[in-house]
Formats: C-alpha cells, structure tokens, sequence
C-alpha cells in the first residue's frame, strides 16, 4: 500500500504498531472509559453500515459490529497491518462475521461514495498529514444526513494522566526539540480547528462536547508506571533520560506523583476528551 503519510504508515507498522499490538488488551481497557463516552453519543442502531477510521486492533470495530447486527456492517480501515492482523483475529474470535478490516489510509482510500450510515473514531483522526484532504474524502463516504462521531484529546493542560507523572519526568530532563503536535496526540485539541476542518468538508450540524473521563492506568502503581512509560508522550520523555541511576531516579519520582493517585480500584487520573458530531448535509 501507498500512503499519503509516509511517516505515520512507517511508525504503525513497525515500533509503534508491535508495541500496541503487545499491549493491545490492557490498552483496550485502559481506553474503555472513552469507547464508553464515544458510543454514548454515537449510538449505532442495528441495520446500520459503520465506518471505523484508524481501527488500530479494531476494539471499537467490535464494539459497533455487536451494536449493528447481523442485518449491518462494519469497516474498519488502519495503516497499521500488525494491528489489523490482530483485529482480525479478534473478529473470528468472537464471530464478527460482519465486520471487515482493510489495511489503507483514510486520506486517499478509494471509499464509496455515499455508502455508510456512521463514521466512528477513537483517536484515528489525530496523524493525516493533511486534515483537510481527509476529512473531505471521510465525508464523501457519508451518505447524506449520516453522521460522523469521533474522539479525540484536550489540550495536555486539561489530562493529568499524562501532567502528573509528566511534571515528574521534566524534573530531570526538557521536551525534546522538534516534537510538533501536528499531526498528532493534539492535533485535534482546538475547537476553532476542529469546526474549520468539518466545516471545509462539507460537514454541518458540528457539536464538540467536553468530556472528563477517568482512566485506570494499572491496579498497582507499578503497573501504572509500566504502562506509562510504554505510552507515547511518556516513552518520548523517558527516551531522553540516560538508562541507569538517572532514568531510576526519574521513574522514582514518577511512582511518588501516582501514590497519591491510587485507589482500591486502581491508579486513576483523569483524562479531557472532545465528543466531536457532525453531519453530512448533501
């Protein structure tokens, strides 16, 4: 497959696409909390064809396929083919027979037009390198008066998750230079970007909802760690730090911020997600 975006097809189908695979169930719980709050808003109703963008190991996917039946269908379309062999396993497993999984990238994929009921994404929508060129092909899939309905993050100021056990590791090293949010984890964290896009693509009826959830990063704060410094933004962080007493004296100091984040139930830090609607008007 040709993408659009070399570099994110290059980092999903090697380093960061085996590490999720690795990781995949414990991610997935992880994230629960927000496939939660995206179906809530979502809603598919049996009968219905759903689009999936950046499926990843399709847990949302599985998700819509249960909600839509046998009488519906499910696409779920990811760069990441290490991902997508595990959705589709996941998918006999459970005998998702109407789901399908396509290795592609949603910026130029070949869709047809007019020929889905609802576009869902958790978190896929963050790394085109256009955004604009994207959306404009999402929604053409869209038949008129679909909907689209994605997740995706706040700016970091608004997700402790990643500030708490952050401010700990920037006590003993800097943000490495050239990190750009765009594409991204926030590329999608600012509402007058978000309306523009949707709207540049035909898209109307946008709402962006604020949503807090609370994410269980792991029962121990050992897990929690694990879990974290295996995670994007922390791995980033801690790739800087010298393996030896410096990187020990720095996860040190992370397990002290996420004591006082442990519960009975867990390690809990709240995360800010955007609830983000739409739909094709034409």
């Amino acid at each position: 497959m040709i993408s659009a975006n070399p570099s994110q097809f290059e980092a999903w189908n090697g380093d960061n696409g085996h590490r999720w695979v690795a990781s995949a169930d414990q991610r997935d719980r992880v994230l629960a909390p927000v496939a939660e709050a995206l179906f809530a808003v979502t809603a598919p109703t049996p009968g219905m064809c759903v689009l999936d963008i950046g499926c990843g190991c399709g847990a949302t996917t599985l998700m819509a396929a249960l909600e839509v039946g046998k009488a519906g269908s499910v696409f779920g379309i990811d760069l990441s083919q290490p991902m997508l062999d595990l959705a589709r396993q996941r998918a006999t497993t459970v005998g998702a027979s109407n789901s399908t999984f396509v290795s592609g990238d949603a910026q130029t994929h070949g869709f047809k037009a007019g020929s889905v009921d609802l576009v869902i994404s958790r978190f896929g929508t963050m790394f085109f390198s256009d955004p604009d060129a994207a959306l404009i092909n999402i929604g053409k899939a869209i038949r008129p008066g679909g909907r689209l309905c994605l997740a995706t993050w706040q700016p970091l100021t608004a997700n402790e998750w990643l500030t708490v056990p952050g401010a700990a590791l920037l006590r003993h090293t800097d943000v490495p230079a050239g990190i750009s949010n765009e594409p991204g984890m926030f590329a999608q964290s600012d509402p007058d970007v978000i309306t523009a896009t949707f709207s540049a693509a035909g898209l109307v009826n946008i709402t962006i909802e604020a949503n807090k959830v609370t994410l269980t990063l792991g029962q121990t704060v050992d897990e929690a760690v694990e879990y974290l410094a295996d995670s994007g933004p922390g791995r980033i962080l801690l790739e800087t730090i010298p393996e030896g007493p410096a990187r020990d004296a720095a996860l040190a100091d992370v397990r002290d911020a996420l004591e006082d984040h442990q519960y009975p139930s867990g390690v809990r830090l709240d995360a800010g997600i955007w609830l983000i609607t739409a739909t094709r008007n034409d």
